[in-house]
């Protein structure tokens, strides 16, 4: 619109310039919106930040690009590889010079003789892995009355045609490092030199699923009974119904369960009627409902990228003060918490340093729980109802005010869900689960997830009342 355009509407009168203005506004509006659309990123949002579009800056959620070169910079250390002791070393090679680099003399033999503190140099590879297949032979006996008796197979290899070692291969490969079952048939017989069918890699699958019960049997009792909880969810999908797989995450395990409910049926299921430790999730009505009596930390990261959502969204001026208000002194504390945790100190003083950005954000929620702006008046309010539950961190050891570690832990099924779409049979769901609890236990404690599968497969088909024992302090 030009000048004359404005006079032309002006001059028409006040009927027309009013409808002209309310059209014009609700332009505005529909354009506020598509932009609020456009703008949404993993830093104001509950998007992952895969999610983002590469040409986002760091501003909305993704740094911006680095002028440094690639590869290790100016000063930098670097870090080589170790030597292996040598009582650890298969071969070892001396080497002795021909002749001399100065006057190019040829050595004697005798000269030849291994020097205390020689250049070291270790190569290390792999050799062509070669299968071993053990046979095992079932003979009949005639006994002198005259019935004929066959030998029997030991339990340990009844069970399968497959021994331990490859039962852990398979699930190790597909729970850890989420390849196909196709990519492990291939897997198996250009590496492994062992012929296997996608069935094949399927029943393998359930059996080891099978073999992990008692083990995730423990470490669910472990989760119940832990001081403190990350919890998290996200969505999941079994023969394309809608699922939600559950992280639940403690000090030294991590349990997995994939449930079509999101409510707080599942907190029981996992928790019991009640949790007599601290829950640190984010704000979804399911904890609240579930342990509205016990003590909970709320995810800042969420709160904070609400409040970016509503400053970013500019839908009326309270919302970009508000928003932008509460998201400095939210920056302070977390200031003050990453000081806490570089140089320690006590909580005592956290606290009290604290105190002040507690106060004025408990302040900004008052003063805007009368704005005409809808979205500010919720997000006000909802801060002071849980306001207690925002600071639980300053208060407890080993609480953090993020959820940050059972958000860590759902990445690698997160990324599992979009590389096979989910689960296809109830087996599929449970062995997702399962698997996921195991080997995110053994990540956890610094176990070797494969020699743990070997381990726990083998005493599975020797039918053994004992199992391998996760973490130290999970009782067996």
């Amino acid at each position: 619109m030009d000048r004359q355009e404005a006079e032309r509407i002006y001059e028409a009168g006040k009927e027309a310039a009013a409808e002209t203005l309310l059209q014009m506004d609700a332009r505005i509006r529909e354009l506020e919106q598509i932009v609020a659309r456009l703008t949404r990123n993993s830093s104001n949002s509950s998007r992952p930040p895969s999610s983002d579009p590469p040409w986002n800056t760091k501003e909305s959620g993704r740094k911006t690009p680095s002028k440094r070169k690639q590869g290790g910079q100016p000063g930098h250390k670097g870090k080589k590889r170790e030597l292996l002791p040598p009582e650890m070393v298969a071969k070892t090679h001396n080497l002795f010079p021909e002749i001399c680099s100065c006057c190019h003399l040829r050595f004697a033999q005798e000269l030849k003789v291994p020097s205390p503190n020689p250049l070291r140099h270790q190569v290390t590879d792999l050799p062509i892995i070669v299968p071993q297949t053990t046979e095992y032979r079932c003979h009949s006996l005639l006994c002198s009355c005259g019935h004929k008796t066959m030998a029997t197979l030991p339990a340990e290899v009844a069970q399968s045609e497959f021994g331990p070692g490859v039962h852990a291969v398979i699930a190790y490969l597909m729970a850890a490092h989420r390849v196909t079952r196709r990519g492990i048939t291939e897997i198996m017989g250009s590496i492994f030199g062992i012929s296997i069918s996608t069935g094949g890699v399927c029943n393998v699958a359930e059996r080891v699923s099978e073999a992990s019960i008692p083990v995730v049997g423990v470490i669910k009792r472990y989760i119940a009974s832990a001081t403190a909880l990350n919890i998290d969810e996200t969505g999941w999908k079994n023969r394309g119904k809608r699922c939600y797989l559950w992280t639940f995450v403690a000090l030294r395990a991590v349990f997995f369960l994939i449930s079509p409910s999101r409510g707080a049926k599942v907190l029981k299921e996992v928790l019991g009627e009640h949790f007599p430790g601290i829950i640190t999730s984010d704000d979804h009505s399911a904890y609240h409902s579930y342990h509205k009596k016990g003590i909970r930390q709320l995810c800042w990261p969420h709160l904070i990228r609400k409040l970016k959502a509503l400053k970013d969204g500019r839908s009326s001026p309270h919302a970009y003060c508000f928003a932008k208000n509460m998201l400095k002194e939210a920056g302070a504390i977390f200031t003050l918490w990453h000081a806490f945790k570089a140089t320690g100190g006590s909580r005592d003083q956290l606290r009290e340093k604290t105190l002040p950005s507690q106060e004025r954000i408990r302040d900004y929620c008052q003063i805007f729980l009368g704005s005409k702006d809808h979205m500010v008046r919720t997000r006000a309010k909802k801060t002071l109802a849980n306001f207690d539950h925002l600071f639980t961190f300053l208060n407890y050891e080993g609480v953090d005010p993020t959820n940050n570690s059972a958000e860590r832990s759902l990445r690698p099924a997160v990324q599992w869900r979009k590389i096979c779409f989910g689960s296809q049979s109830n087996n599929g769901m449970r062995f997702t689960e399962r698997l996921s609890t195991v080997v995110g236990t053994c990540r956890i404690n610094g176990i070797n997830p494969f020699k743990f599968l070997v381990d726990m497969v083998g005493a599975s088909f020797s039918r053994k009342l004992t199992f391998p024992t996760l973490p130290p302090v999970l009782p067996n």
